[in-house]
């Protein structure tokens, strides 16, 4: 079986850097859940160990607004 090992220092501190910066990105880019997506990174770092912080994180780096701010609609 495979596993990934690290201290729990490291994954403290990995898991506080990854949430902190989810949580700047989403409100630089206007995301009302931005914490919400900070605090699932940092417990998906230990539930299940590592793997759950990967796939929050990549969840949310696929659903974000690829743009700046709110787009919004051009009247003209």
């Amino acid at each position: 079986m495979i596993s990934i090992e690290i201290s729990g220092m490291l994954a403290v501190f990995l898991g506080l850097l990854g949430a902190g910066w989810i949580y700047l990105d989403g409100r630089k880019r206007s995301i009302e859940t931005a914490d919400m997506w900070a605090v699932g990174f940092f417990i998906g770092m230990f539930i299940p160990p590592i793997i759950g912080a990967v796939i929050v994180g990549v969840f949310y780096l696929r659903n974000r607004n690829p743009r700046q701010g709110n787009p919004y609609p051009v009247r003209q």
